[in-house]
């Protein structure tokens, strides 16, 4: 076998595409000692490979093999139902996405407003705002007051009582 050979069958060999047959084919050659010098790196792989052979039980061979024929047999309205599902979620997932983005850029609205285009209406309603607030601390404080006087007669009273 030529050198083009053995690089075309390693080439197929790294892609994953040689048969058991190939790959036997191309451990006979690496595994030789005279190989030429731009296979030496490919015969150190292959010596590692076949230093440690493994033995694969049997139950385990079968027990893949049967999975991965279960895999064939999937039916076509199970791969129906499996793409309905996968389009739904991408589905849900791009609106899901493109609201995000939409809220990412509507600016916040201001937390405070101006209320008054004119400086001067603005002063009037702040005016009569103070003076509501005047008036009804006064009327609070009156109604105070009026209590501190009948608290203080009926203390009187109390003190009278007790001595």
């Amino acid at each position: 076998m030529n050198t083009n050979d053995i690089k075309n069958l390693l080439e197929r060999f790294y892609g994953g595409n040689t048969s058991l047959e190939e790959e036997k084919i191309l451990a006979d050659f690496l595994l030789r000692q005279d190989v030429p010098d731009e296979f030496l790196s490919d015969k150190k792989l292959f010596c590692a490979l076949n230093a440690h052979p493994v033995e694969i039980p049997d139950e385990s061979t079968k027990a893949i093999e049967s999975l991965i024929d279960s895999f064939k047999e999937v039916q076509p309205s199970d791969k129906k139902t499996i793409y309905w599902v996968i389009g739904i979620a991408a589905s849900l997932a791009l609106i899901f996405g493109v609201r995000q983005f939409q809220k990412s850029q509507q600016p916040e609205p201001p937390l405070f407003t101006d209320t008054y285009k004119n400086p001067d209406d603005a002063y009037r309603a702040t005016v009569n705002a103070l003076q509501l607030f005047s008036e009804n601390f006064s009327k609070g404080t009156e109604s105070v007051e009026k209590a501190n006087m009948h608290l203080g007669k009926a203390q009187k009273i109390i003190n009278q009582s007790l001595k």
